[in-house]
């Protein structure tokens, strides 16, 4: 079954913001979410198998529900660890 993607208003700013390298990321890990929406790398939220969440990337994340052929992005969040507290 073939999916379509959206993004709640939320997700699509932060889409919206990103630069063109992490764009890419993003539309290249949704093209894998795409094709397997339940990924083994995905992970339900709480007890609902259709609201799950995936790390795209090592600074992207993705929380996304599985709806009648849609997969859309709920939230969209980008880690920058350019400035932490405590180096590890």
């Amino acid at each position: 079954m073939p999916y379509s993607v959206e993004f709640t208003e939320r997700a699509a700013r932060v889409r919206d913001s990103l630069p063109a390298e992490r764009r890419e990321v993003l539309e290249r890990g949704l093209a894998i979410l795409l094709a397997d929406p339940r990924h083994k790398f995905s992970h339900p939220v709480g007890d609902d198998e259709s609201t799950r969440e995936v790390a795209l990337s090592r600074n992207l994340f993705v929380e996304y529900v599985i709806s009648d052929g849609k997969l859309v992005v709920l939230v969209l969040t980008v880690l920058d660890l350019t400035d932490v507290l405590i180096e590890d």
